[in-house]
């Protein structure tokens, strides 16, 4: 007897995101294809002769990021092996979408559980070319399809939602639906148009402080959320008349070597030639890891931008390229779609996501800010470019999100400094003029 299909459950879209696939193929040499044990039986039966040429075992065991599983093989280059050479999916091609692992047709969006309401929230990952540059229709268009990739998925492993109460920082722990009264707040200011983004940042940053600092115990009934929401009406107006302004003395020590830690694991990025790469090429990537962290610590270390060839120094980057201006529209667009789409999407509240308490989630997500401006000026100064344009900025946000919220940053007793210090969320603007270029090469060490 067939089961009656339920209903699709309603879901929430992440603000802000647009997509339309550019069929570039770069999640095709990117990214692992896990596959599922239905999956995997429905390929073993196949013969892959008519779409590969040759009998074919399409899948092999190996793991990603420490979870084993059988994952598609890859060709020789680190390539998935139906990638064709006009960049297009050769069992798309012969085969048809639906016959393409779930995992490939749900990139680049996510859904993440136990939102407030009981809905799943719909984010995207701003590696993708085409969420990065924010091309094509808004992703609501998308809605029918993607409440049936829901179902598809679900139907193979429920979705995951954070235990509440959520610990907010040391001294507070409050349910999810306080903890998103406080990202919405986030997300309004920031989407505050009619103010140039480094105000909109520092009412934002502000507005954390003045939280954290709070004795309130809970956010929850009408008289707190209505004190939460005049604190962040009451600071927007204090940096709009200019009573409250950015901290005048640069990051300290503790703060540099954290910040240049964040950005050397972001630019090394692990491929997905990765999974088939034996015991000496791996132990070999940890060295250079090792290495390359330490360069970065002294204020250097390369940086190759996702979408560029070219390999540039952060010291070069900082000399020579182009300064970036954060109230400049290009700067503004791209960072102010990314925060809001991941405020929105509820990404720092995700299980899968390596730091579990939200103020110092939030530190390391503002902490983007930054890294984008430097890694904008290295795309900029890859192509040989004499300004930085959208895709340079597209390229800066592909690069930052690769890792994002993948390394546990809080863990162990190293992970408490660190925790404290991310946990300052206004500490990140301090990094402006070092990554902007509004200071010399030589500032900060």
């Amino acid at each position: 007897m067939t089961r009656a299909r339920s209903a699709p459950r309603r879901l929430v879209m992440a603000k802000g995101l647009r997509f339309q696939c550019r069929q570039c193929g770069d999640c095709c040499r990117d990214f692992p294809i896990s596959l599922s044990p239905a999956e995997v039986a429905r390929y073993d039966a196949r013969d892959w002769t008519p779409v590969l040429g040759q009998p074919e075992r399409v899948h092999e065991y190996s793991s990603h990021r420490g979870v084993g599983g059988q994952f598609l093989r890859r060709k020789p280059d680190g390539t998935c092996l139906f990638l064709g050479p006009d960049d297009l999916c050769e069992m798309h091609r012969h085969l048809g979408e639906a016959e393409k692992p779930l995992a490939c047709r749900l990139f680049p969006f996510s859904f993440l559980g136990g939102a407030a309401d009981g809905r799943p929230v719909v984010g995207a990952s701003f590696a993708c070319s085409a969420i990065a540059a924010g091309d094509g229709e808004p992703i609501v268009s998308r809605r029918r399809g993607l409440e049936e990739l829901l179902e598809e998925l679900e139907a193979a492993r429920p979705l995951a939602a954070r235990g509440t109460p959520l610990r907010f920082d040391p001294r507070h722990a409050y349910g999810r639906a306080e903890v998103e009264l406080v990202l919405d707040l986030l997300v309004k200011e920031l989407e505050d148009a009619g103010r140039p983004l480094p105000e909109r940042l520092l009412a934002a940053v502000k507005f954390l402080a003045l939280v954290s600092s709070s004795a309130f115990p809970s956010l929850e009934g009408d008289t707190a959320r209505k004190l939460v929401g005049t604190f962040a009406a009451g600071i927007h107006e204090q940096v709009q008349r200019g009573l409250l302004r950015p901290r005048a003395a640069g990051p300290s020590l503790p703060e540099r070597l954290l910040f240049r830690q964040v950005l050397a694991l972001t630019v090394r990025r692990d491929t997905a030639a990765l999974l088939s790469a034996g015991v000496v090429r791996r132990t070999s990537r940890r060295v250079g890891n090792l290495l390359a962290g330490l360069a970065f610590m002294a204020g250097n270390g390369a940086v190759t931008c996702v979408g560029r060839d070219r390999r540039v120094t952060v010291g070069d980057a900082r000399r020579r390229a182009p300064p970036a201006d954060l109230a400049s529209p290009e700067a503004d667009g791209a960072l102010t779609r990314y925060l809001v789409a991941h405020l929105s999407a509820r990404t720092l509240l995700d299980p899968s996501f390596q730091v579990p308490e939200v103020l110092p989630a939030l530190g390391l997500l503002f902490r983007q800010v930054p890294l984008v401006l430097l890694l904008a000026r290295a795309a900029c100064l890859a192509r040989g470019g004499e300004a930085l344009t959208r895709d340079d900025y597209a390229a800066a946000l592909r690069t930052a999100d690769w890792n994002f919220g993948r390394v546990p940053w809080t863990a162990g007793l190293v992970g408490r400094v660190r925790a404290r210090l991310l946990g300052d969320v206004e500490a990140s603007l301090a990094h402006l003029p070092w990554c902007g270029g509004a200071s010399a090469p030589a500032d900060e060490g």
